[in-house]
C-alpha cells in the first residue's frame, strides 16, 4: 500500500494519465508540461487523501470477497475527479497594467 499510494501514485500515475489525456486532447508535449507541472502537487495530495484510508477500511472492514469491487468503485470515482482537475477552465489572465499618466499640472500664473 505504502508504495503503491506514495511512489507508484504520484510519479508514474498521475504523470501517465495527464500525458495520456493531454495527448488525447490534442495538447503538445511542452503544454502537457506545463500543465503537469502546475497540477501535480494538487493531484499527488488528493491522490495520497482519498487512497490511504481508502487502503485501510478495505482491508480491515471490507469482506474479502468484495474488495475489488470496493476498488473499482473508488478507481472510478478517483480518475473522475482526476478528470475534473485536469480539465479546469484556465483563470483568466488580467490585462496587462497601463501606465498610468498624471494629469497636466495647470500653468501657474505670475501675478
Amino acid at each position: 500500500m505504502v508504495f503503491d499510494v506514495y511512489v507508484h501514485s504520484p510519479f508514474l500515475l498521475v504523470p501517465c494519465f495527464y500525458i495520456i489525456t493531454g495527448s488525447v486532447k490534442g495538447q503538445t508535449p511542452t503544454q502537457i508540461s506545463e500543465q503537469l507541472r502546475s497540477e501535480w502537487l494538487e493531484a499527488s495530495l488528493g491522490t495520497a487523501l482519498l487512497w490511504t484510508p481508502m487502503c485501510f477500511v478495505n482491508f480491515y472492514v471490507v469482506p474479502q470477497h468484495s474488495r475489488i469491487l470496493v476498488v473499482s468503485f473508488v478507481s472510478f470515482a478517483h480518475k473522475t475527479w482526476l478528470s475534473w482537475l485536469s480539465n479546469q477552465p484556465e483563470p483568466p489572465t488580467p490585462p496587462p497594467l497601463q501606465p498610468t499618466q498624471s494629469p497636466a499640472k495647470p500653468a501657474q500664473s505670475s501675478s
